[in-house]
């Protein structure tokens, strides 16, 4: 059977001018794809391994480009067009996914970027996007560990920190507490899982277990700089429990090594934080 929204093995049955269709060993159900998406010599008979998705008239189509999520994933795609229907969305292939109205849990905005799961429609007959995505998570954390490294993807955000999607499964928040910096919405990250809570959701660092503890020279702080895309907000005027609480070390041991760093030329203190010199 013919897997929509996925990738398939299919033969060549026939080809003409346009393109080819192709069928799967064990059915008759024909999938069509351009000229344009095959290499010029195959023939028939021939293996393609292919996408298969529905076109705009709903019958299927296929195509070798690759999209840039499945069935069954989540993905952080740029909003094309809207219209009074619903939002297209850039998938990586020549036709947009179509994000329904009735899939939208909150205003969309063109050319923003937003993170949605793809699944099949109610007939199984086409793909659309879901922001909805609470309901698809994992729940059962049995096969994780606390500090065991992850995949995240940025998807929102709340007065506690950003909301992230672990391993393409599983529901996750980073605390503010954790954050040097904003992360937009579709910013991939590495993270470790620092509790496992019992709702099924997950607190992450983005920092391992104790990394913070070891910032107590000059070569540590300048890699968390580096590490942070060059820019550290901590300062002179930072409250001691804020550099405890991200640096794990003392305010005076804090002013000190960046003071000896500064000295160095490797850094610049500005009025809100550590900046690296290029």
């Amino acid at each position: 059977m013919i897997e929509i929204g996925n990738y398939n093995t299919l033969k060549i049955k026939r080809m003409y001018h346009g393109g080819a269709f192709l069928v799967c060993d064990d059915g008759e159900e024909e999938v069509f794809i351009s000229g344009t998406d095959i290499p010029d010599d195959v023939e028939p008979g021939e293996d393609l391994a292919v996408f298969v998705y529905n076109d705009s008239k709903g019958s299927l189509q296929a195509t070798m480009d690759i999209p840039h999520a499945t069935v069954d994933q989540f993905a952080a795609l740029k909003v094309v067009n809207i219209e009074e229907f619903g939002a297209f969305l850039d998938w990586g292939i020549k036709k947009d996914l179509f994000l329904p109205n009735r899939r939208q849990i909150s205003p969309i905005i063109e050319d923003s970027t937003i993170v949605v799961r793809l699944v099949l429609d109610f007939e199984k007959q086409g793909i659309v996007g879901d922001t909805d995505l609470e309901v698809y998570f994992n729940r059962d954390c049995s096969g994780l560990k606390e500090d065991q490294q992850v995949d995240l993807l940025v998807y929102g955000s709340t007065p506690l920190g950003l909301m992230v999607i672990v391993n393409n499964d599983y529901s996750g928040l980073v605390y503010r507490s954790e954050i040097f910096k904003e992360h937009e919405t579709g910013k991939k990250l590495t993270g470790w899982i620092s509790k496992i809570r019992e709702d099924g959701k997950l607190d992450i660092s983005l920092k391992r277990k104790g990394y913070y503890a070891v910032i107590d020279s000059s070569e540590s702080l300048l890699q968390l700089i580096k590490d942070n895309d060059g820019f550290l907000p901590l300062h002179d005027k930072s409250s001691p429990e804020e550099i405890k609480d991200k640096l794990g070390m003392s305010k005076k041991l804090f002013k000190k090594i960046s003071g000896g760093l500064y000295k160095q030329g490797l850094i610049v203190i500005e009025e809100k934080g550590l900046r690296l010199i290029m």
